[in-house]
């Protein structure tokens, strides 16, 4: 790869974390200025606001991490390296409850029930007993969200 090409990766790279950082800032700008001392209301807007930043992060992250891909090693940015690193501790569990489906992947409960019961390409799960908790192997889940936007 030349030298014009590695240094256009590395300013999207910038401009992305900039864009990032400044989604994040204001989701927490958001949260704060809808503070309630209503304890059960508060804690529920907490609740969606973390949601809401968990899918600011994950539209961000895969691109940077592939973006940061394309360089060599010595090139590639701390922070992006940094995010594949907290990407892979949550891929490095092998099974997620549907609650943690949820919440990294950004997939409703409603949406996995109506996924689940497709006759084709079905979301993947697993269930011990006839309305027992449902379990996610997490790679079974990534090659179907691959195939999801094919």
């Amino acid at each position: 790869m030349d030298k014009k090409s590695k240094d256009t990766i590395k300013e999207v790279i910038e401009e992305l974390l900039k864009l990032r950082t400044e989604k994040l800032h204001q989701d927490r700008i958001v949260q704060l200025s809808s503070y309630s001392s209503d304890k059960k209301n508060y804690d529920d807007k907490r609740k969606a606001m973390k949601k809401h930043q968990l899918k600011t992060i994950s539209m961000f992250d895969k691109p940077l991490v592939k973006l940061n891909h394309l360089l060599d090693k010595k090139e590639q940015n701390k922070e992006v390296i940094d995010l594949e690193q907290q990407m892979k501790k949550i891929q490095a569990k092998k099974y997620i409850s549907v609650k943690e489906l949820s919440e990294i992947y950004n997939i409703s409960k409603t949406s996995q029930q109506n996924y689940r019961s497709r006759l084709h390409d079905s979301l993947p799960y697993h269930q011990k007993v006839e309305g027992g908790k449902i379990t996610y192997i997490v790679e079974e889940i990534e090659k179907w969200l691959e195939n999801q936007h094919r």
